[in-house]
């Protein structure tokens, strides 16, 4: 852009200097200052013309990055109801463990105040019944820790969000 206007500033010079040089009489010189006033005007216009698509450009980029902005939020909204949606399962799972460990756990007792009266057979299902309270057990460590990890991951998104939604709400004009 700043070349273009040196060169035609040049052109205009190179054109009217020998006419210039050899303009006696008023009338020339007054055309050629006339020319040139117009070059210069034509000049300041192309000048005004290159800032203005500069400027053009430079509103139609944030406009992509708002648009890929919001496709954004759309896609990271989703996402985030999903994985609500599967710690919501987490946690129903992890409720219907702790019932089933509850009535394992009163089953071991009931196991025991029977022990007195059973045999072998007794003792066999009171093993089976403490192997799957600790079984039982060791999931629900896991699901309470994997809720507490898609809690974390939610969280992280959220913040990702709020930044986006940041950058939109200083971009957008309305």
């Amino acid at each position: 852009m700043y070349n273009i206007c040196k060169y035609l500033l040049l052109l205009t010079c190179c054109i009217f200097l020998p006419f210039q040089s050899s303009a006696d009489d008023r009338g020339t010189a007054e055309i050629i200052a006339l020319e040139i006033r117009n070059l210069s005007t034509s000049v300041d216009r192309l000048t005004q013309l290159f800032y203005e698509q500069g400027q053009k450009k430079n509103r139609d980029t944030v406009l992509r990055k708002l648009d890929i902005a919001v496709a954004y939020l759309n896609f990271r909204s989703r996402r985030i109801e999903m994985m609500e949606r599967d710690l919501q399962r987490t946690e129903s799972s992890k409720s219907r463990l702790e019932d089933i460990i509850r009535q394992l756990e009163e089953r071991l007792e009931q196991l025991e105040d029977e022990d007195s009266n059973t045999g072998p057979q007794g003792k066999l299902s009171k093993e089976d019944a403490q192997q799957q309270l600790k079984l039982l057990r060791q999931r629900l460590a896991r699901t309470e820790n994997e809720i507490i990890e898609d809690n974390n991951r939610i969280l992280e998104l959220r913040h990702q969000l709020d930044d986006v939604e940041n950058f939109v709400e200083r971009h957008l004009e309305l």
